[in-house]
């Protein structure tokens, strides 16, 4: 199976916290990410690819960013 991790950022964390998971798809990113505060910001990475950029909006409730370069690069 595939490995995958995600990236997740709040306005309380100083610095990003890595998720490690395996999984069949990268579907399951939701159920790992599930726990995390309102209007935290994620990334879902398959080794050096993003697969997607997400942000928290409420319970279960999630809004998927776009993901083209420009847009990565900070």
């Amino acid at each position: 199976m595939p490995a995958y991790f995600l990236m997740v950022s709040d306005a309380n964390a100083r610095s990003p916290k890595r998720i490690d998971f395996i999984s069949e798809s990268p579907d399951q990113a939701f159920q790992v990410a599930r726990n995390v505060v309102d209007g935290a910001h994620c990334e879902l990475w398959q080794d050096d690819k993003l697969l997607a950029r997400m942000t928290k909006s409420g319970s279960e409730l999630w809004e998927l960013l776009a993901t083209t370069p420009q847009q990565i690069e900070q």
